[in-house]
């Protein structure tokens, strides 16, 4: 079919490591083999590509809809009118019959001609006709038509627009050259001839009408992917592990497959409690492992080959022949043991590391002496949002046509050479990108009609809005019950109007006051998924904001698994794709081969990682650049604490273990 290139390849983070893993058996057991079952019937927190849906049900199956679109939707400026002479084509491969329907999305932006003039849509030669209405069409700049399923057909369909109207246009970037095929084409006699690459007033556009297509019926193909599995400590309860030796490992699954559909499984493993190439297998399609390493992972890809029926993956079972060496562990009493689960995006995020434009950015706008004064973390957020907030006046489009892109430095020599404007788009760039020059992890949010920036709080551990935006209204954290929340959280309370629970609170100057105006642009909220704008312009905002937020790329949140916005192809209901862990490290204990030691196995989820601090019985923190180390313990009580650093040496979370040993 043809769609964008997918970008939902599953994120998983990876230590530094190890020695390569070697599938064997560890020291010799002195007990008879085990079979230990690990069983999951719930796989609604489980990492996911957009086309399974694993939220109606516990169970996961393929989504009930999903997109088709030619275009990223970078560029929405360049607009065409539609007449009755001047016709517009735009084809789309559905790859099954069997819908229950489509539905049409073409961008119009603001145009509203159609309202009183109807616009001619031809769909595989039947004539319909189609009216606005702008209430049904929400917000975003997106008309929508409803397409029944007797109009569409299995293979290339196409949607010809004319008579009324506008559509716009995202032209492919270089020359005719290099240019990509087309699946847009524009006919200047009433649809008897049609040309490619004359899109456009001066018909000399190669591109893409900004048209989607949203398939009513599940997709071809979608995949299912665990966390990784600990066959030693399998509910994750910091169990000391003994030694031990895995002989085999076996999946079974209980599924539904009705004709036509299936389900394959692929299995990996390794020896350390994140993917890392050096230490794990390759992924293989097979249900059975002989002597897999002590953590394992699975992912189930189902298929259909017709819209109207899907597979139902219900339950799976590892079945893992373990022989440990129970003696092994007398020696070791664990008494404390603190430390997070991590949750991990089914999304790749792109960091900004270090660069000689962050160090300009930090030393230009001297933004360690803009936060030194603040006692705490969130002060410290505070004073730099405040600060951003202050650092030009906002929009001033009028004066200032340009539209610079989200890159911190770039807006801030535009605005204040007054050369552009700067909107709540801009703020919230300058603040993500400064925060992140200063070692937070920090992203641009887009809402509905609004943009700002969420960072991760150590102090609270957990992401928090942060708005420096133009207006007096803006330059707050939003809080609930004096917590700051996150947009998910702002969102929800909207939702069940709890709306007079949201305070905004105007730090450093500390005034909290009800949140009255705005709430309603959290309807919806996305993330771009970088943070790098401060060295790339692309691949995607340029100057959105300007306008509508048109980019494919973006993830969007949705609470249904048929999205209400339904003009994006990323849209996620699981709230581990927008809220993963950050700078948090977890600690894995197994007994070693000399007497009173345990190897450690650290894993951490700190982007930019560049090196562990442990310490041992609240002694002096050592740096550990290896993510696997053995513990001697003193008889008695012992304690070890680990804490992931990032290259801006900002300190993660402390995980701690108190073990006795004899």
């Amino acid at each position: 079919m043809h769609t964008r290139a997918e970008q939902t390849s599953l994120l998983l983070f990876a230590p530094p490591c190890l020695t390569p893993y070697i599938p064997r058996i560890d020291p010799t057991p002195t007990e008879e083999p085990t079979m230990k079952k690990i069983t999951t019937t719930d796989f609604r927190d489980y990492r996911r590509d957009r086309f399974i849906d694993a939220q109606t049900t516990p169970a996961a199956r393929l989504a009930p809809t999903y997109m088709l679109t030619n275009e990223m939707g970078v560029d929405g400026d360049i607009c065409e009118e539609l007449t009755p002479a001047l016709c517009a084509k735009v084809e789309f491969d559905i790859p099954s019959a069997k819908t229950k329907g489509a539905e049409l999305l073409f961008y119009v932006n603001a145009d509203k001609s159609t309202a009183d003039k109807p616009m001619r849509l031809q769909v595989n030669g039947h004539v319909l006709t189609h009216r606005q209405d702008r209430e049904r069409m929400l917000t975003g700049g997106w008309d929508r038509k409803k397409i029944a399923a007797k109009y569409l057909k299995e293979g290339t369909n196409e949607f010809v627009f004319s008579h009324s109207g506008v559509l716009h246009i995202d032209p492919f970037p270089g020359g005719l050259a290099d240019a990509p095929s087309s699946h847009s084409s524009r006919s200047f006699d009433g649809g008897k001839t049609w040309h490619q690459g004359t899109l456009g007033e001066a018909r000399a556009i190669e591109g893409e009408y900004l048209v989607r297509l949203r398939v009513k019926g599940h997709p071809p193909q979608g995949t299912l992917c665990s966390p990784v599995i600990d066959l030693a400590d399998e509910d994750g309860s910091g169990r000391i592990a003994p030694r031990l030796g895995i002989r085999r490992l076996h999946l079974k699954a209980r599924m539904r497959q009705p004709q036509g559909t299936q389900i394959h499984f692929e299995l990996r493993t390794g020896s350390t409690p994140s993917f890392d190439p050096r230490t794990w297998t390759a992924w293989e399609r097979d249900t059975a492992l002989q002597w897999p390493g002590r953590f394992v992972q699975w992912r189930a890809i189902l298929e259909t080959d017709a819209a109207n029926k899907t597979p139902t993956l219900q339950a799976v079972t590892l079945e893992a022949e373990i022989e440990e060496d129970a003696k092994s562990l007398a020696p070791f009493k664990r008494t404390e043991f603190d430390q997070p689960e991590f949750v991990h995006s089914s999304y790749p995020f792109a960091y900004m590391g270090l660069h000689p434009h962050q160090e300009r950015l930090r030393k230009q706008y001297r933004l360690d002496e803009v936060i030194a004064a603040g006692k705490t973390e969130l002060e410290q957020l505070a004073l730099l949002r405040d600060w951003v907030h202050s650092q030009w006046l906002g929009w001033q489009s009028d004066k200032y046509p340009h539209c610079p892109s989200w890159n911190p430095i770039e807006v801030l020599d535009t605005t204040k050479g007054d050369w552009g404007f700067g909107m709540c788009t801009h703020y919230g760039a300058v603040f993500a990108g400064c925060a992140s020059s200063l070692g937070w992890v920090a992203r641009s949010i887009v809402v509905d009609h609004h943009c700002l920036a969420e960072v991760w709080c150590e102090e609270l551990q957990k992401w928090i809005l942060e708005d420096a935006g133009p207006a007096r209204e803006f330059d707050a954290t939003y809080e609930i019950d004096g917590v700051p929340i996150n947009a998910l959280e702002l969102h929800e309370a909207a939702a069940d109007e709890r709306r007079a629970t949201i305070m905004a609170n105007k730090l450093p100057q500390k005034v909290v006051e009800p949140m009255a105006n705005y709430i309603d642009v959290f309807c919806r909220f996305g993330i771009p998924l970088r943070n790098t704008h401060l060295i790339f312009a692309e691949p995607a905002e340029l100057r959105h904001g300007a306008g509508q937020y048109h980019w494919d790329g973006y993830l969007w949140w949705s609470d249904d698994v048929d999205p209400r916005y339904a003009e994006y192809s990323l849209q996620t209901s699981r709230i581990g794709d927008f809220y993963w862990s950050v700078n948090q490290t977890r600690l894995y204990l197994q007994v070693a081969e000399k007497a009173r030691t345990l190897q450690v196995d650290l894993e951490h989820t700190a982007p930019n990682f560049s090196h562990f601090l442990v310490r041992q019985d609240g002694g002096p923190w050592r740096e550990e650049r290896e993510a696997r180390f053995e513990w001697t313990l003193a008889e008695g009580e012992n304690l070890l604490e680990a804490r992931a650093v990032n290259i801006f040496g900002k300190q993660g979370r402390i995980a701690k273990a108190r073990v006795e040993a004899s």
